[in-house]
């Protein structure tokens, strides 16, 4: 697993990191934990801060897994193993802490200000789960796309009409304003807000920055700490951090394939390619450093992502291990 760049739900994490914080979930809920364990685990968790946003994560999103009878998993894990397999039974386990994790949340992000936002998506006015896409009315009549793993609020007022992107990634198409005062529409991220001006767009909340891709009319862009306020227009993308604005660029219509349940790929190196596919998919998806480079191109169809990625090896030299139905890994084919 050395060289190897392992993204959940779209942002990295340490491999070795997760698997141990999900090995100290399982001895913990093993119920038979030692005074020299826990003293153990406190000394993991104060030896690096990576080693604690992972636990932080791992133990606000198991919830869920903790309701599991742990007997009765155990017990299939057993079942499922041979007696010589003690080894196999351990990451089982482990998978099945992380796994599960990445399941409830559908988000994942290597920051220590991660749980907030956790929280706030949970109670967002609408949200979508892990490979979900939704489209819906806005009370102006206005329409929103909600990409996967996506949150948001609906703040409209007398004076505004703002969306609040917890997180993940929406398409709005703007409606006109008829009545008066005219009310400015805003989507604010955590970097600043993205101002519609006649517009179809795209906002993208990403780890520390906004991405903003413009169809049609244009965006002003206003991060929250600057003083610079770019417009992006049409067949353009841009973005902000919270003091600074992002240079814009131009941009294919291919970046919103996403509506229709599309993935476009045009020479996009195979760890991009990943990377965007881990945004629809639960799990963990791995790609060696060996192989990150290669390019590839297609249409992929998102409602069918297994058969995507075992189709790699038509294309690439590249073999795609499956180590369970929620950790893929791909790396460089081996001579047969």
């Amino acid at each position: 697993m050395r060289g190897a760049t392992v993204y959940a739900q779209g942002q990295p994490i340490d491999l070795a990191i997760a698997m141990q914080a999900a090995e100290w979930l399982a001895t913990l809920m093993s119920g038979a934990t030692t005074p020299a364990e826990k003293a153990a685990w406190h000394e993991w968790r104060q030896a690096h801060p990576d080693h604690e946003r992972a636990w932080k994560h791992i133990e606000s999103a198991s919830g869920g897994l903790r309701e599991l009878d742990a007997q009765a998993s155990r017990t299939a894990l057993t079942q499922r193993s041979r007696p010589a397999s003690t080894i196999s039974r351990r990451r089982s386990l482990q998978l099945l802490a992380w796994t599960a994790t990445i399941g409830l949340t559908g988000w994942f992000g290597a920051r220590s200000d991660y749980a907030p936002v956790l929280a706030r998506a949970a109670l967002a006015d609408l949200s979508t789960g892990v490979g979900e896409r939704r489209e819906l009315p806005l009370p102006d009549g206005s329409r929103l796309h909600l990409n996967s793993g996506s949150a948001v609020n609906i703040r409209y007022t007398g004076t505004r009409r703002l969306l609040q992107l917890v997180q993940g990634e929406v398409f709005i198409a703007t409606a006109h304003e008829t009545g008066r005062p005219y009310r400015p529409f805003l989507v604010e991220t955590a970097q600043g807000q993205a101002q519609a001006l006649g517009t179809r767009y795209s906002v993208r909340q990403t780890e520390g920055s906004t991405l903003v891709a413009v169809e049609e009319g244009a965006v002003r862009l206003m991060p929250r700490h600057g003083d610079a306020s770019p417009l992006i227009r049409a067949g353009q993308g841009g973005g902000m951090t919270a003091h600074d604005a992002l240079p814009a660029h131009a941009v294919s219509p291919d970046i919103w394939a996403w509506r229709q349940g599309l993935l476009l790929a045009d020479a996009m190196p195979l760890r991009d390619f990943l990377h965007e596919l881990s945004r629809y998919r639960h799990g963990l998806l791995g790609c060696d450093d060996a192989v990150a480079g290669l390019r590839i191109s297609g249409v992929f169809p998102l409602a069918d992502l297994d058969a995507v990625l075992l189709s790699l090896p038509d294309s690439l030299p590249v073999d795609v291990r499956l180590r369970t139905r929620y950790w893929v890994q791909v790396e460089a084919r081996q001579p047969r």
